[in-house]
This record gives C-alpha cells, sequence and structure tokens, in this order.
C-alpha cells in the first residue's frame, strides 16, 4: 500500500534550481506507482484530443520505439495495439509525463513530449528546445544548470537511473495547467479562510535513464497531488514544510510566480495549527 503523500521532498530543503540527481535502485524506476490512478483518465484525454498532449520530430520514432520498450520492461505491461506513437503508448502504462532528448551534435534537444501535467509551461515552450532554451526562465537555468545538465546527459552510464525532486503548491488537483493565468486567477479569487480546502501539495519526481540504442535519454516525470489539510496533518511534516517553503529564495518565489501563494499557504498553516 502506497502511503500519502508519497514522496515528501519538501523535507531536502527549500524549492531549489540545482541539478540534484541521485542513483537509484533501477527496480524502483517506475514501480510502484502511487498516481496510477490517474492512468484512466489521462487515456481519456489522450483518447479525445492526442495533439494537446502530444509532439514529436519524425526524427524521434528510434528513440520512441525504445522508450516504449524499456518502459514495458520496466513496468511489467504491454503496449495495447492502437494505432499511435510510441510514445503516447508508453504513456498509458505510467502515470509520467514523456520527455525524449536527443543530441546530434548541436546540443541535447527535446526531440518527442507527451506532457498531460504541465504547471506553467506547455507543448510550445518545451518542443524542440535545446536544454539552454528550455532553462532560460529557471532563475540561474542558463547557462549555469542548463550546463550541468548536458554533461550528466553527456556522461549518463548505460543501465543506470537517476532521480530529483521539485515541489510547490497549487490550487485543486487539476493536472493540466500549462498556462498560470487561469491559477492566478482563481487564487485571487480564493478567500484565505477557504485557503486549507483549496490548496494542494504538488511534488515532482523527474527520472532519467539513457537509451542505449539510441544514445537518447529518457526524461520521465511523474506529479503527485496531496490535499494540503492530508499532506500535512502530522505536526512534524507541517513544521518541515512550513520552515522550507518560508526558506525559500525569491528567485524561487518569484519563478512561477509562486510567491503569489504565499498567504494562502500561511492561512494553510495556520488552520492546521488551530487555536
Amino acid at each position: 500500500m502506497v502511503t500519502r503523500p508519497p514522496y515528501k521532498a519538501y523535507y531536502n530543503g527549500p524549492p531549489l534550481f540545482q541539478v540534484g540527481l541521485q542513483r537509484i535502485d533501477p527496480a524502483l524506476w517506475l514501480s510502484p506507482d502511487p498516481e496510477s490512478d490517474w492512468l484512466d483518465l489521462k487515456s481519456q484525454r489522450l483518447d479525445a484530443a492526442p495533439e494537446r498532449y502530444y509532439r514529436a520530430l519524425p526524427s524521434a520514432a528510434l528513440a520512441e520505439a525504445e522508450a516504449l520498450a524499456r518502459i514495458e520492461a520496466a513496468t511489467g505491461h504491454t503496449s495495447s495495439s492502437r494505432d499511435e506513437s510510441a510514445l503516447i503508448a508508453a504513456g498509458r502504462l505510467v502515470s509520467d509525463d514523456l520527455v525524449v532528448m536527443e543530441n546530434a551534435g548541436e546540443g541535447w534537444v527535446s526531440t518527442s513530449l507527451l506532457l498531460t501535467q504541465p504547471t506553467f509551461f506547455s507543448l510550445n515552450d518545451a518542443f524542440n528546445r535545446e536544454l539552454h532554451d528550455l532553462h532560460a526562465p529557471v532563475p540561474d537555468g542558463s547557462p549555469a544548470l542548463a550546463g550541468k545538465i548536458a554533461r550528466v546527459f553527456d556522461r549518463m552510464p548505460a543501465g543506470e537511473v537517476f532521480e530529483r525532486f521539485n515541489w510547490t503548491v497549487q490550487l485543486g488537483l487539476e493536472r493540466h495547467w500549462p498556462h498560470g493565468t487561469a491559477m492566478r486567477e482563481q487564487l485571487n479569487t480564493t478567500p484565505l479562510d477557504a485557503a486549507l480546502q483549496a490548496l494542494t501539495l504538488r511534488v515532482e519526481r523527474q527520472t532519467l535513464v539513457r537509451l542505449e540504442a539510441t544514445n537518447a535519454i529518457l526524461f520521465c516525470i511523474r506529479i503527485c497531488l496531496d490535499p494540503i489539510a492530508e499532506a500535512l496533518a502530522d505536526p512534524e511534516d507541517r513544521a518541515v514544510f512550513a520552515k522550507n517553503w518560508r526558506a525559500a529564495s525569491d528567485d524561487a518565489l518569484a519563478y512561477k510566480r509562486w510567491g503569489l501563494f504565499s498567504a494562502h499557504v500561511e492561512a494553510a498553516l495556520a488552520a492546521l495549527d488551530g487555536p
């Protein structure tokens, strides 16, 4: 049984923009999948409008096929016989969003993406972009962070799995927020005394593997959502979360305008602490 929240990434410190990769046991790469309850809705959305979530260069087909094979082997499940891209087929097997990065000699480029759960970025922001372009909006993202990530990709050994986490808060349990305006408008109309019911802990687990045959990197993004009222019910968890949220740098809070949530976060924490 998976405990909630499955990853308490806020114990690692305040939100940071660093590589922070750790090797993990390959057996833990994709299983267990604590967000598997989302798979039915994910598949329904892919059935209804695949173009809303998927984009790829024709040259990425081989890397997509290898990604599908790796995910099938890791999960023990096989894809259906639908007439669809290999990356969409792979995305039906795991809760994660999937990104294929390839280097044809001019840097690592996102050649194929399945983004069903983006928060404040879209396919247009991410498709066919080199690492430095992808990380330009991130504090110290380019050239510093993007350069470090490129070196990690260059040296990543086959057969290993690497993991890192991001965390923040959002409104509600909707997973698809490609543009921040809608959430910010909703936040503006959410009274502080409703913050405890409105806020959700959002943890992003990122894992990376090298696809040996094509020399591509498969980037998997697992989004875990838990209502703040449940995620921080334990006083110790709540204290650590509060400490590290308040320790976030101005750059971190300004990035995607997370700082706009601070008053609601404080109201939710106060409500949990009680009189």
